[in-house]
């Protein structure tokens, strides 16, 4: 017999019934589902808090920066970081390694 196991999240609804929280790829037919509880208050998926978090913030109206904004600043921090190393190369000292 070939098997293929998937694991997914969901939970027990009041009625005893199972949801599972994602699609499932699999080929339709038979299954065996074996239901492993969580401990109570367990961690919400990391998606679902990021979705909330994303959801409250537009609410607040507040907006994320772009990807235009976020490359700006990184190009900033390089620039001045090249600048930093040029002052000092002139003043005949040696950039910091890393272990230092």
């Amino acid at each position: 017999m070939n098997t293929h196991q998937v694991v997914v999240h969901g939970h027990i609804r009041p009625d005893g019934t199972l949801e599972v929280d994602e699609k499932v790829d699999m080929p339709p037919g038979p299954v065996s589902i074996t239901v492993q509880a969580t401990a109570a208050g367990s961690r919400k998926r990391t998606l679902r808090v990021l979705e909330e978090i994303w959801s409250q913030r537009e609410a607040l109206g507040l907006a994320g920066r772009t990807k235009q904004e976020i490359d700006a600043e990184i190009d900033a921090m390089r620039n001045e970081d090249e600048a930093r190393m040029r002052e000092i190369e002139k003043l005949g000292g040696r950039p910091p390694t890393k272990t230092e």
